[in-house]
Formats: C-alpha cells, sequence, structure tokens
C-alpha cells in the first residue's frame, strides 16, 4: 500500500494505492488506523478483480448489493 496527502486544507485529502493482491477493506481499515482518522469517506476507487458492493437508497428506503468477478477477458 502507498498513500500521499493531496490536499491539507479544512479537511485532509489522502490518495491511497493498494498493492495488487490486497484485500481493499483491511487495507483501508489498517491506513486508517494508523492515521488516527475517526470518519471517512471514499470518493473514488480503482480497479478490482472481484468486488461486492452493497447501498441504501434513503428515497426508496431500499438496499442492494451485486457481485462481481473478472473474466479473462474483462481484465485486459
Amino acid at each position: 500500500m502507498k498513500s500521499k496527502v493531496v490536499e491539507d486544507a479544512d479537511a485532509v485529502t489522502y490518495v491511497v494505492v493498494c498493492d495488487p493482491g490486497d484485500e481493499a477493506v483491511s487495507t483501508l481499515t489498517e491506513f486508517a488506523r494508523s492515521e488516527d482518522l475517526e470518519a471517512a469517506q471514499i470518493t473514488a476507487v480503482g480497479a478490482f478483480e472481484r468486488a461486492t458492493v452493497g447501498w441504501f437508497d434513503p428515497a426508496a428506503g431500499t438496499t442492494g448489493l451485486s457481485r462481481w468477478r473478472c473474466s479473462a477477458s474483462c481484465c485486459r
């Protein structure tokens, strides 16, 4: 994992780059703990080999869950 502060104003903005094969949630959790972060927001995510994404739609009061796994054709 690599990280860098790209903006240090009222709120600090970091760029965190996971190494290939890293599990994103545990890597980001480790980073947040090492920086003593009390709250955070992820605003951009790059590529994953596989992912499970969950969401909540407050207007509709519903949740959703999608799972993706990259096939050889989508990883090129």
